[in-house]
Protein backbone atom coordinates (compact mmCIF):
# COMPACT_ATOMS: atom_id res chain seq x y z
CA UNK A 1 0.00 0.00 0.00
CA UNK A 2 1.48 3.36 -0.97
CA UNK A 3 1.03 6.80 0.54
CA UNK A 4 -0.91 9.14 -1.68
CA UNK A 5 -0.04 12.71 -2.51
CA UNK A 6 -1.87 14.17 0.53
CA UNK A 7 0.31 12.31 2.96
CA UNK A 8 3.49 12.91 1.00
CA UNK A 9 2.79 16.64 0.98
CA UNK A 10 2.14 16.59 4.70
CA UNK A 11 5.40 14.78 5.42
CA UNK A 12 7.23 17.26 3.24
CA UNK A 13 5.69 20.11 5.18
CA UNK A 14 6.76 18.56 8.46
CA UNK A 15 10.30 18.34 7.23
CA UNK A 16 10.20 21.89 5.93
CA UNK A 17 9.24 23.15 9.34
CA UNK A 18 12.31 21.57 10.79
CA UNK A 19 10.79 18.64 12.61
CA UNK A 20 13.12 16.33 10.79
CA UNK A 21 16.08 18.32 12.05
CA UNK A 22 15.75 16.89 15.51
CA UNK A 23 18.53 14.34 15.64
CA UNK A 24 17.60 10.90 16.77
CA UNK A 25 18.70 10.46 20.32
CA UNK A 26 18.88 14.18 21.02
CA UNK A 27 18.71 14.39 24.80
CA UNK A 28 16.10 17.10 24.59
CA UNK A 29 13.60 14.76 23.04
CA UNK A 30 11.51 12.54 25.18
CA UNK A 31 8.58 10.35 25.80
CA UNK A 32 6.61 9.61 28.92
CA UNK A 33 4.34 7.33 30.91
CA UNK A 34 2.99 10.34 32.51
CA UNK A 35 2.89 12.87 29.80
CA UNK A 36 2.45 16.42 28.72
CA UNK A 37 -0.82 17.28 27.09
CA UNK A 38 -0.14 14.42 24.84
CA UNK A 39 1.49 11.07 25.38
CA UNK A 40 4.30 10.33 27.72
CA UNK A 41 7.61 12.08 27.05
CA UNK A 42 11.17 11.17 27.91
CA UNK A 43 12.83 12.29 31.04
CA UNK A 44 16.14 14.03 31.59
CA UNK A 45 19.24 12.00 32.19
CA UNK A 46 19.40 12.97 35.84
CA UNK A 47 15.75 12.34 36.34
CA UNK A 48 15.45 8.61 36.21
CA UNK A 49 12.14 6.89 36.47
CA UNK A 50 8.84 6.55 34.83
CA UNK A 51 7.52 9.34 32.77
CA UNK A 52 4.35 11.37 32.80
CA UNK A 53 2.24 11.79 29.76
CA UNK A 54 1.71 15.26 28.45
CA UNK A 55 -1.93 16.02 28.73
CA UNK A 56 -3.67 16.67 25.53
CA UNK A 57 -5.77 15.01 22.96
CA UNK A 58 -8.14 13.60 25.47
CA UNK A 59 -11.21 11.52 24.96
CA UNK A 60 -14.85 10.67 25.63
CA UNK A 61 -16.11 7.73 27.60
CA UNK A 62 -14.12 4.59 26.98
CA UNK A 63 -15.37 1.97 24.63
CA UNK A 64 -16.41 -1.35 26.08
CA UNK A 65 -13.07 -3.01 25.47
CA UNK A 66 -12.71 -4.77 28.75
CA UNK A 67 -10.76 -2.03 30.53
CA UNK A 68 -13.53 -1.71 33.08
CA UNK A 69 -13.74 -5.41 33.80
CA UNK A 70 -12.94 -6.64 37.23
CA UNK A 71 -9.29 -7.54 37.21
CA UNK A 72 -5.91 -6.57 38.54
CA UNK A 73 -2.26 -6.79 37.68
CA UNK A 74 -0.94 -10.33 37.79
CA UNK A 75 -1.03 -11.52 41.37
CA UNK A 76 2.39 -12.34 42.70
CA UNK A 77 2.96 -15.78 44.09
CA UNK A 78 4.99 -18.92 44.00
CA UNK A 79 3.54 -20.59 40.95
CA UNK A 80 4.92 -20.10 37.48
CA UNK A 81 2.68 -18.41 34.98
CA UNK A 82 2.15 -20.55 31.92
CA UNK A 83 3.48 -19.21 28.63
CA UNK A 84 0.99 -17.46 26.40
CA UNK A 85 -0.19 -19.70 23.57
CA UNK A 86 1.01 -18.73 20.11
CA UNK A 87 -1.75 -17.73 17.72
CA UNK A 88 -1.89 -19.77 14.55
CA UNK A 89 -1.13 -17.79 11.45
CA UNK A 90 -3.76 -17.46 8.79
CA UNK A 91 -3.41 -19.70 5.75
CA UNK A 92 -3.15 -16.64 3.52
CA UNK A 93 -0.22 -15.13 5.44
CA UNK A 94 2.26 -14.11 2.73
CA UNK A 95 4.90 -12.09 4.46
CA UNK A 96 7.19 -12.09 1.43
CA UNK A 97 4.64 -10.71 -1.02
CA UNK A 98 5.26 -7.06 -1.88
CA UNK A 99 2.50 -4.72 -0.80
CA UNK A 100 1.61 -6.23 2.59
CA UNK A 101 2.06 -2.98 4.44
CA UNK A 102 0.51 -1.13 7.37
CA UNK A 103 0.93 2.59 7.93
CA UNK A 104 0.16 3.79 11.45
CA UNK A 105 -0.52 7.38 12.46
CA UNK A 106 1.26 7.94 15.80
CA UNK A 107 0.51 10.37 18.58
CA UNK A 108 4.04 11.74 18.98
CA UNK A 109 7.63 10.89 18.21
CA UNK A 110 10.09 8.74 20.08
CA UNK A 111 13.34 10.35 21.22
CA UNK A 112 15.32 7.56 19.60
CA UNK A 113 15.46 3.85 18.85
CA UNK A 114 17.39 2.88 21.98
CA UNK A 115 14.88 1.71 24.62
CA UNK A 116 16.87 3.51 27.33
CA UNK A 117 16.53 6.83 25.50
CA UNK A 118 12.86 6.68 24.57
CA UNK A 119 10.75 7.78 27.50
CA UNK A 120 8.29 5.04 26.91
CA UNK A 121 4.64 4.10 26.58
CA UNK A 122 2.71 3.74 23.36
CA UNK A 123 2.44 7.49 23.07
CA UNK A 124 6.17 8.02 22.60
CA UNK A 125 8.00 5.07 21.15
CA UNK A 126 7.06 1.81 22.81
CA UNK A 127 5.02 0.54 19.85
CA UNK A 128 7.80 1.13 17.35
CA UNK A 129 10.48 -0.26 19.67
CA UNK A 130 8.49 -3.38 20.58
CA UNK A 131 8.23 -4.25 16.89
CA UNK A 132 12.03 -4.38 16.74
CA UNK A 133 13.06 -5.63 20.18
CA UNK A 134 10.07 -7.65 21.48
CA UNK A 135 9.42 -8.02 25.24
CA UNK A 136 10.00 -10.64 27.90
CA UNK A 137 6.34 -10.49 29.01
CA UNK A 138 2.98 -9.16 27.81
CA UNK A 139 0.07 -7.76 29.77
CA UNK A 140 -2.95 -9.83 28.72
CA UNK A 141 -5.80 -7.32 28.41
CA UNK A 142 -8.44 -10.06 28.32
CA UNK A 143 -7.44 -12.00 31.42
CA UNK A 144 -5.92 -8.97 33.20
CA UNK A 145 -2.58 -10.59 33.96
CA UNK A 146 1.03 -10.65 32.83
CA UNK A 147 2.02 -13.63 30.70
CA UNK A 148 5.47 -14.71 29.41
CA UNK A 149 6.55 -13.97 25.87
CA UNK A 150 10.32 -14.15 25.34
CA UNK A 151 10.28 -15.52 28.85
CA UNK A 152 8.98 -19.02 29.45
CA UNK A 153 7.85 -18.35 33.03
CA UNK A 154 8.33 -16.10 36.05
CA UNK A 155 7.42 -16.40 39.72
CA UNK A 156 7.97 -14.67 43.06
CA UNK A 157 8.94 -15.71 46.56
CA UNK A 158 6.52 -15.17 49.45
CA UNK A 159 7.68 -11.66 50.40
CA UNK A 160 7.88 -10.45 46.77
CA UNK A 161 11.57 -9.51 47.00
CA UNK A 162 12.84 -12.25 44.67
CA UNK A 163 11.54 -12.98 41.19
CA UNK A 164 12.74 -15.98 39.20
CA UNK A 165 12.79 -15.72 35.40
CA UNK A 166 13.12 -18.62 32.96
CA UNK A 167 13.78 -17.83 29.29
CA UNK A 168 12.51 -19.74 26.28
CA UNK A 169 15.31 -21.95 24.94
CA UNK A 170 16.76 -21.72 21.44
CA UNK A 171 16.09 -18.02 20.69
CA UNK A 172 18.92 -16.16 18.97
CA UNK A 173 19.51 -12.68 17.59
CA UNK A 174 19.97 -12.39 13.81
CA UNK A 175 23.77 -12.60 14.16
CA UNK A 176 23.52 -15.83 16.16
CA UNK A 177 24.03 -14.31 19.62
CA UNK A 178 21.82 -16.36 21.97
CA UNK A 179 19.16 -14.94 24.26
CA UNK A 180 20.46 -15.85 27.71
CA UNK A 181 20.37 -14.50 31.24
CA UNK A 182 23.58 -12.47 30.81
CA UNK A 183 21.90 -10.59 27.95
CA UNK A 184 18.89 -9.81 30.17
CA UNK A 185 21.20 -8.45 32.86
CA UNK A 186 23.14 -6.41 30.30
CA UNK A 187 19.89 -4.97 28.94
CA UNK A 188 18.54 -3.87 32.31
CA UNK A 189 21.79 -2.43 33.60
CA UNK A 190 21.98 -0.16 30.53
CA UNK A 191 18.99 1.76 31.90
CA UNK A 192 21.15 3.06 34.75
CA UNK A 193 23.90 4.43 32.55
CA UNK A 194 24.47 8.14 32.12
CA UNK A 195 22.13 9.58 29.51
CA UNK A 196 19.36 7.06 30.07
CA UNK A 197 15.95 8.69 30.17
CA UNK A 198 13.43 5.92 30.22
CA UNK A 199 11.13 5.50 33.19
CA UNK A 200 12.78 2.12 33.76
CA UNK A 201 15.66 3.87 35.52
CA UNK A 202 13.53 4.14 38.63
CA UNK A 203 12.64 0.50 39.10
CA UNK A 204 15.72 -1.15 37.61
CA UNK A 205 17.56 0.62 40.44
CA UNK A 206 15.59 -1.60 42.87
CA UNK A 207 17.40 -4.69 41.60
CA UNK A 208 20.16 -5.31 44.15
CA UNK A 209 21.50 -8.48 42.56
CA UNK A 210 21.13 -10.47 39.36
CA UNK A 211 21.62 -14.08 40.43
CA UNK A 212 22.52 -16.03 37.29
CA UNK A 213 21.65 -19.70 37.80
CA UNK A 214 22.39 -20.82 34.25
CA UNK A 215 21.88 -19.58 30.69
CA UNK A 216 18.08 -19.71 30.94
CA UNK A 217 17.36 -19.16 34.65
CA UNK A 218 18.01 -16.18 36.88
CA UNK A 219 16.68 -14.55 40.05
CA UNK A 220 16.18 -10.81 40.50
CA UNK A 221 16.85 -9.83 44.12
CA UNK A 222 15.01 -6.56 44.84
CA UNK A 223 15.74 -4.07 47.61
CA UNK A 224 12.00 -3.85 48.34
CA UNK A 225 8.88 -5.96 47.77
CA UNK A 226 7.16 -5.44 44.43
CA UNK A 227 3.93 -7.26 43.67
CA UNK A 228 3.80 -6.41 39.97
CA UNK A 229 7.46 -6.84 39.01
CA UNK A 230 6.43 -8.46 35.69
CA UNK A 231 5.66 -4.91 34.55
CA UNK A 232 9.43 -4.46 34.24
CA UNK A 233 9.51 -7.48 31.92
CA UNK A 234 6.78 -6.05 29.68
CA UNK A 235 8.05 -2.45 29.54
CA UNK A 236 11.10 -1.11 27.69
CA UNK A 237 13.25 -2.74 30.37
CA UNK A 238 11.97 -6.05 29.02
CA UNK A 239 13.11 -5.24 25.46
CA UNK A 240 16.25 -7.35 25.29
CA UNK A 241 19.06 -5.87 23.20
CA UNK A 242 21.96 -7.63 21.49
CA UNK A 243 25.15 -6.68 23.38
CA UNK A 244 27.30 -7.74 20.43
CA UNK A 245 25.65 -5.11 18.21
CA UNK A 246 25.61 -2.38 20.86
CA UNK A 247 29.29 -2.80 21.67
CA UNK A 248 30.27 -2.98 18.00
CA UNK A 249 28.52 0.21 16.84
CA UNK A 250 28.32 2.25 20.08
CA UNK A 251 25.38 3.87 21.82
CA UNK A 252 25.00 6.80 19.42
CA UNK A 253 24.71 4.68 16.28
CA UNK A 254 22.60 2.11 18.13
CA UNK A 255 20.08 4.83 18.93
CA UNK A 256 19.84 5.70 15.23
CA UNK A 257 20.14 2.37 13.44
CA UNK A 258 19.83 -0.74 15.65
CA UNK A 259 19.90 -3.27 12.79
CA UNK A 260 19.89 -6.87 14.07
CA UNK A 261 19.91 -5.62 17.65
CA UNK A 262 16.53 -6.97 18.71
CA UNK A 263 14.47 -10.14 18.89
CA UNK A 264 11.25 -8.59 17.59
CA UNK A 265 9.41 -9.56 14.40
CA UNK A 266 10.81 -6.56 12.52
CA UNK A 267 14.14 -4.94 11.72
CA UNK A 268 14.72 -1.22 11.29
CA UNK A 269 14.74 -0.17 7.63
CA UNK A 270 14.53 3.62 7.90
CA UNK A 271 14.57 6.14 10.73
CA UNK A 272 13.91 9.73 9.69
CA UNK A 273 13.17 11.81 12.82
CA UNK A 274 10.19 14.06 12.23
CA UNK A 275 9.12 12.01 9.24
CA UNK A 276 8.82 8.25 9.71
CA UNK A 277 10.10 5.00 11.14
CA UNK A 278 9.94 2.04 8.75
CA UNK A 279 10.43 -1.57 9.84
CA UNK A 280 10.48 -4.70 7.68
CA UNK A 281 9.60 -8.27 8.62
CA UNK A 282 12.19 -10.86 9.56
CA UNK A 283 11.99 -14.21 7.84
CA UNK A 284 13.26 -16.06 10.92
CA UNK A 285 11.25 -14.54 13.79
CA UNK A 286 11.31 -16.92 16.76
CA UNK A 287 7.52 -16.66 17.19
CA UNK A 288 6.64 -17.85 13.68
CA UNK A 289 5.78 -16.26 10.32
CA UNK A 290 5.42 -12.48 10.21
CA UNK A 291 2.42 -11.74 8.00
CA UNK A 292 2.80 -7.99 7.38
CA UNK A 293 5.93 -7.26 5.40
CA UNK A 294 6.33 -3.56 6.24
CA UNK A 295 5.08 -1.23 8.95
CA UNK A 296 5.45 2.50 8.54
CA UNK A 297 5.04 4.67 11.65
CA UNK A 298 4.36 8.34 10.92
CA UNK A 299 3.18 11.27 13.00
CA UNK A 300 0.48 13.54 11.60
CA UNK A 301 0.16 16.50 14.01
CA UNK A 302 -3.08 16.27 15.96
CA UNK A 303 -5.91 13.77 15.97
CA UNK A 304 -8.00 15.64 13.32
CA UNK A 305 -5.36 15.14 10.64
CA UNK A 306 -4.70 11.58 11.76
CA UNK A 307 -8.37 10.66 11.56
CA UNK A 308 -8.75 12.35 8.19
CA UNK A 309 -5.85 10.26 6.87
CA UNK A 310 -7.55 7.16 8.28
CA UNK A 311 -10.86 8.02 6.59
CA UNK A 312 -9.01 8.58 3.30
CA UNK A 313 -7.34 5.14 3.59
CA UNK A 314 -3.90 6.75 3.78
CA UNK A 315 -3.22 4.98 7.05
CA UNK A 316 -4.63 1.69 8.32
CA UNK A 317 -4.03 2.18 12.07
CA UNK A 318 -4.66 5.44 13.93
CA UNK A 319 -3.80 6.64 17.43
CA UNK A 320 -6.38 9.22 18.51
CA UNK A 321 -6.29 11.16 21.80
CA UNK A 322 -8.62 14.14 21.30
CA UNK A 323 -12.15 13.61 22.68
CA UNK A 324 -13.88 15.47 19.87
CA UNK A 325 -12.25 13.27 17.23
CA UNK A 326 -12.83 10.08 19.20
CA UNK A 327 -16.50 11.01 19.51
CA UNK A 328 -16.63 11.54 15.74
CA UNK A 329 -14.94 8.19 15.08
CA UNK A 330 -17.45 6.45 17.33
CA UNK A 331 -20.36 8.17 15.63
CA UNK A 332 -19.01 6.95 12.29
CA UNK A 333 -18.75 3.37 13.55
CA UNK A 334 -14.96 3.33 13.32
CA UNK A 335 -14.53 1.95 16.84
CA UNK A 336 -15.53 -1.62 16.01
CA UNK A 337 -11.95 -2.71 15.32
CA UNK A 338 -9.42 -1.37 17.79
CA UNK A 339 -8.54 -0.89 21.44
CA UNK A 340 -9.03 1.75 24.12
CA UNK A 341 -6.64 2.42 26.98
CA UNK A 342 -8.27 4.37 29.81
CA UNK A 343 -5.89 6.76 31.55
CA UNK A 344 -7.10 7.97 34.94
CA UNK A 345 -5.70 11.42 35.74
CA UNK A 346 -4.70 11.65 32.10
CA UNK A 347 -5.24 15.42 32.15
CA UNK A 348 -3.56 17.43 34.90
CA UNK A 349 -2.12 20.83 35.58
CA UNK A 350 1.42 19.70 36.37
CA UNK A 351 2.77 21.84 39.24
CA UNK A 352 6.42 22.51 40.03
CA UNK A 353 6.79 21.82 43.76
CA UNK A 354 10.49 22.77 43.71
CA UNK A 355 12.10 20.26 41.37
CA UNK A 356 15.92 20.25 41.32
CA UNK A 357 16.12 22.98 43.92
CA UNK A 358 14.02 25.48 41.96
CA UNK A 359 11.94 28.03 43.88
CA UNK A 360 8.77 28.78 41.87
CA UNK A 361 5.86 30.39 43.74
CA UNK A 362 4.13 26.99 43.66
CA UNK A 363 6.49 25.65 46.33
CA UNK A 364 3.83 27.16 48.61
CA UNK A 365 1.18 24.47 49.16
CA UNK A 366 -1.53 27.16 49.37
CA UNK A 367 -0.96 28.12 45.75
CA UNK A 368 -1.06 24.49 44.64
CA UNK A 369 -4.40 24.12 46.39
CA UNK A 370 -5.58 27.36 44.77
CA UNK A 371 -4.76 25.96 41.32
CA UNK A 372 -6.69 22.77 42.10
CA UNK A 373 -9.72 24.70 43.31
CA UNK A 374 -9.67 27.17 40.41
CA UNK A 375 -9.41 24.69 37.52
CA UNK A 376 -13.00 23.62 36.91
CA UNK A 377 -12.98 20.34 34.93
CA UNK A 378 -16.32 20.98 33.23
CA UNK A 379 -15.29 24.43 32.05
CA UNK A 380 -12.03 22.98 30.72
CA UNK A 381 -13.90 20.20 28.93
CA UNK A 382 -16.39 22.55 27.30
CA UNK A 383 -13.66 24.84 26.06
CA UNK A 384 -11.07 22.27 24.95
CA UNK A 385 -13.27 19.32 23.99
CA UNK A 386 -16.70 20.83 23.25
CA UNK A 387 -18.05 18.75 26.13
CA UNK A 388 -17.00 15.40 24.65
CA UNK A 389 -14.34 14.50 27.22
CA UNK A 390 -14.41 12.88 30.65
CA UNK A 391 -13.98 15.79 33.07
CA UNK A 392 -13.15 14.88 36.65
CA UNK A 393 -10.92 16.01 39.49
CA UNK A 394 -10.31 12.68 41.23
CA UNK A 395 -7.33 10.37 40.98
CA UNK A 396 -9.61 7.74 39.41
CA UNK A 397 -12.43 7.75 36.91
CA UNK A 398 -15.82 6.18 37.69
CA UNK A 399 -14.92 3.77 34.87
CA UNK A 400 -11.92 2.44 36.79
CA UNK A 401 -12.17 -1.04 38.30
CA UNK A 402 -10.98 0.53 41.57
CA UNK A 403 -13.59 3.30 41.70
CA UNK A 404 -15.60 3.97 44.85
CA UNK A 405 -17.78 7.08 45.24
CA UNK A 406 -16.72 7.70 48.82
CA UNK A 407 -13.06 6.74 48.62
CA UNK A 408 -12.34 8.88 45.56
CA UNK A 409 -14.63 11.88 45.99
CA UNK A 410 -13.60 14.57 43.49
CA UNK A 411 -12.27 18.01 44.37
CA UNK A 412 -15.09 20.54 44.13
CA UNK A 413 -14.15 23.76 42.29
CA UNK A 414 -14.18 26.76 44.64
CA UNK A 415 -13.02 29.96 42.99
CA UNK A 416 -13.73 32.05 46.10
CA UNK A 417 -11.47 29.91 48.28
CA UNK A 418 -8.82 29.85 45.55
CA UNK A 419 -8.89 33.67 45.46
CA UNK A 420 -8.49 33.84 49.25
CA UNK A 421 -5.45 31.56 49.17
CA UNK A 422 -3.77 33.52 46.38
CA UNK A 423 -4.36 36.81 48.19
CA UNK A 424 -3.03 35.35 51.44
CA UNK A 425 0.26 34.44 49.77
CA UNK A 426 0.48 37.86 48.10
CA UNK A 427 -0.03 39.65 51.40
CA UNK A 428 2.52 37.55 53.27
CA UNK A 429 5.30 37.39 50.69
CA UNK A 430 4.90 40.36 48.37
CA UNK A 431 4.57 38.01 45.38
CA UNK A 432 2.74 39.78 42.54
CA UNK A 433 0.66 36.79 41.40
CA UNK A 434 2.65 36.06 38.23
CA UNK A 435 2.88 32.42 37.18
CA UNK A 436 3.99 30.63 33.99
CA UNK A 437 1.87 28.03 32.20
CA UNK A 438 3.57 25.82 29.59
CA UNK A 439 1.65 23.76 27.03
CA UNK A 440 2.00 22.90 23.33
CA UNK A 441 0.44 23.82 20.03
CA UNK A 442 -2.07 21.04 19.30
CA UNK A 443 -5.40 22.76 18.57
CA UNK A 444 -7.16 21.29 21.59
CA UNK A 445 -4.28 22.41 23.83
CA UNK A 446 -4.47 25.98 22.58
CA UNK A 447 -8.13 26.02 23.65
CA UNK A 448 -7.13 24.31 26.89
CA UNK A 449 -4.57 27.00 27.68
CA UNK A 450 -7.14 29.76 27.06
CA UNK A 451 -9.56 28.14 29.49
CA UNK A 452 -6.89 27.48 32.13
CA UNK A 453 -5.58 31.04 31.88
CA UNK A 454 -9.07 32.50 32.38
CA UNK A 455 -9.84 30.31 35.41
CA UNK A 456 -6.50 30.98 37.08
CA UNK A 457 -6.72 34.71 36.51
CA UNK A 458 -10.20 34.69 38.06
CA UNK A 459 -8.48 33.34 41.18
CA UNK A 460 -5.96 36.19 41.22
CA UNK A 461 -3.02 34.72 39.30
CA UNK A 462 -1.31 36.70 36.54
CA UNK A 463 -0.71 34.00 33.93
CA UNK A 464 1.97 33.96 31.24
CA UNK A 465 1.15 31.23 28.69
CA UNK A 466 3.67 29.54 26.41
CA UNK A 467 2.14 27.05 23.94
CA UNK A 468 4.02 27.88 20.76
CA UNK A 469 6.06 24.68 20.64
CA UNK A 470 5.42 21.01 19.95
CA UNK A 471 4.95 18.19 22.43
CA UNK A 472 8.68 17.50 22.29
CA UNK A 473 9.37 21.16 23.05
CA UNK A 474 7.12 20.88 26.10
CA UNK A 475 8.93 17.73 27.18
CA UNK A 476 12.22 19.61 26.95
CA UNK A 477 10.86 22.49 29.01
CA UNK A 478 9.45 20.27 31.74
CA UNK A 479 11.54 17.11 31.90
CA UNK A 480 14.90 18.24 30.59
CA UNK A 481 15.14 21.84 31.78
CA UNK A 482 12.61 21.82 34.65
CA UNK A 483 11.84 25.40 33.65
CA UNK A 484 8.13 25.71 34.42
CA UNK A 485 5.62 26.67 37.12
CA UNK A 486 2.57 24.94 35.63
CA UNK A 487 2.26 22.69 32.58
CA UNK A 488 -0.41 20.74 30.72
CA UNK A 489 0.42 17.15 31.45
CA UNK A 490 -1.03 13.80 32.47
CA UNK A 491 -0.21 11.05 34.97
CA UNK A 492 -1.95 8.25 33.04
CA UNK A 493 -2.85 6.02 35.98
CA UNK A 494 -4.00 2.87 34.19
CA UNK A 495 -5.89 0.06 35.86
CA UNK A 496 -3.23 -2.36 34.59
CA UNK A 497 -0.32 -0.71 36.36
CA UNK A 498 -1.50 2.03 38.74
CA UNK A 499 1.71 1.93 40.75
CA UNK A 500 4.07 2.97 37.96
CA UNK A 501 2.67 6.46 37.20
CA UNK A 502 2.26 7.42 40.88
CA UNK A 503 5.74 6.16 41.69
CA UNK A 504 7.01 9.60 40.73
CA UNK A 505 5.44 11.03 43.90
CA UNK A 506 7.92 9.20 46.12
CA UNK A 507 10.29 11.68 47.71
CA UNK A 508 13.27 9.56 46.58
CA UNK A 509 11.95 8.53 43.15
CA UNK A 510 14.41 8.86 40.31
CA UNK A 511 11.59 10.16 38.14
CA UNK A 512 10.18 12.72 40.58
CA UNK A 513 9.64 15.45 38.01
CA UNK A 514 8.00 18.05 40.21
CA UNK A 515 10.10 17.95 43.39
CA UNK A 516 7.19 16.74 45.51
CA UNK A 517 7.97 15.11 48.87
CA UNK A 518 5.67 13.95 51.67
CA UNK A 519 6.42 11.08 54.09
CA UNK A 520 2.72 10.19 54.23
CA UNK A 521 2.70 9.75 50.46
CA UNK A 522 5.80 7.57 50.69
CA UNK A 523 4.02 5.32 53.20
CA UNK A 524 0.93 5.04 51.00
CA UNK A 525 3.06 4.22 47.95
CA UNK A 526 4.84 1.50 49.92
CA UNK A 527 1.45 -0.17 50.43
CA UNK A 528 0.57 0.11 46.74
CA UNK A 529 3.91 -1.36 45.77
CA UNK A 530 3.25 -4.64 47.58
CA UNK A 531 -0.46 -4.87 46.68
CA UNK A 532 -1.36 -7.98 44.68
CA UNK A 533 -5.17 -7.97 44.45
CA UNK A 534 -7.94 -5.48 43.73
CA UNK A 535 -8.86 -4.81 47.35
CA UNK A 536 -5.28 -4.07 48.39
CA UNK A 537 -4.72 -1.86 45.36
CA UNK A 538 -7.93 0.07 45.95
CA UNK A 539 -7.12 0.64 49.64
CA UNK A 540 -3.63 1.93 48.83
CA UNK A 541 -4.93 4.23 46.07
CA UNK A 542 -7.54 5.60 48.48
CA UNK A 543 -4.82 6.42 51.00
CA UNK A 544 -2.81 8.15 48.27
CA UNK A 545 -5.87 10.25 47.44
CA UNK A 546 -6.25 11.33 51.08
CA UNK A 547 -2.63 12.51 51.19
CA UNK A 548 -3.03 14.16 47.79
CA UNK A 549 -5.85 16.37 49.08
CA UNK A 550 -3.65 17.53 51.95
CA UNK A 551 -0.49 18.29 49.99
CA UNK A 552 -1.76 19.06 46.45
CA UNK A 553 1.12 17.86 44.25
CA UNK A 554 -0.81 18.82 41.07
CA UNK A 555 -4.37 19.48 39.86
CA UNK A 556 -6.39 16.79 38.06
CA UNK A 557 -9.12 17.83 35.64
CA UNK A 558 -9.73 14.92 33.24
CA UNK A 559 -9.59 11.21 32.44
CA UNK A 560 -8.12 10.46 29.02
CA UNK A 561 -8.78 7.78 26.46
CA UNK A 562 -5.94 6.65 24.25
CA UNK A 563 -7.93 5.33 21.35
CA UNK A 564 -6.54 3.02 18.66
CA UNK A 565 -8.55 2.06 15.60
CA UNK A 566 -7.59 -0.08 12.63
CA UNK A 567 -9.20 -1.03 9.35
CA UNK A 568 -11.52 -4.06 9.16
CA UNK A 569 -9.03 -5.97 7.01
CA UNK A 570 -6.32 -5.61 9.68
CA UNK A 571 -6.26 -8.26 12.39
CA UNK A 572 -4.03 -9.84 15.02
CA UNK A 573 -2.84 -6.62 16.68
CA UNK A 574 -2.37 -7.15 20.42
CA UNK A 575 -2.87 -4.44 23.07
CA UNK A 576 -0.55 -4.71 26.08
CA UNK A 577 0.16 -2.25 28.91
CA UNK A 578 1.14 1.44 28.74
CA UNK A 579 -1.00 2.11 25.65
CA UNK A 580 1.23 -0.08 23.50
CA UNK A 581 0.36 -2.34 20.58
CA UNK A 582 2.23 -5.44 19.44
CA UNK A 583 2.35 -6.45 15.76
CA UNK A 584 3.96 -9.90 15.91
CA UNK A 585 0.66 -11.62 15.01
CA UNK A 586 -0.76 -8.87 12.79
CA UNK A 587 -2.11 -9.73 9.36
CA UNK A 588 -4.06 -8.23 6.48
CA UNK A 589 -6.96 -10.27 5.15
CA UNK A 590 -6.52 -10.96 1.49
CA UNK A 591 -9.10 -10.03 -1.09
Amino acid sequence: MHMNSWLLKLLALLMAFGLAAAACGNDDDGGVATAPDEPAPAEPAEDGGDSPAPAGDDAPPPADDGDDEDGAPAPAGDENIAPAPQDEMMDNCEATVAGTEITMGMFSETAGLDPTVSSGSGTTGMIELASMFDVLAIYDQVNKEYVPHLAESFSANDDLTQWRLTLRPGITFPDGTPLDTSVVQYTMERFLREGGRNQGRAYVAWIEEYEIIDDLNMVFHLDRPWGTFPYALSDETGMVVNPTVVEAIGDEEFNLNPVDAGLGPYNIARYAPGEEIVVTAKDDYWGGPVCVETIRFIRIPGSPGTYEAYQNDEIQVAFLREPRIIAEARANGDDTNGHVFLQNAGGVVFINNGVRGSTPPTTDVRLREAVALAVDPRVMDERANEGTGQPGSSLLSPNSIYWDDELFAPVEPNIERARELVQEVKDETGWDGSIRLACHNAPSRIDWAIAAEALLEAAGFEVEVDNDGTVLDLIGTVLVNADFDLACWGFNVSDETPFIPVLQFRSDAGNNRIGYADPNMDAALDKLQVATDNDEIQAALAEIWVVWRQSWPSAIYETIEEFFIWKPEVGGIVGTQASALLFHDAYIEQG
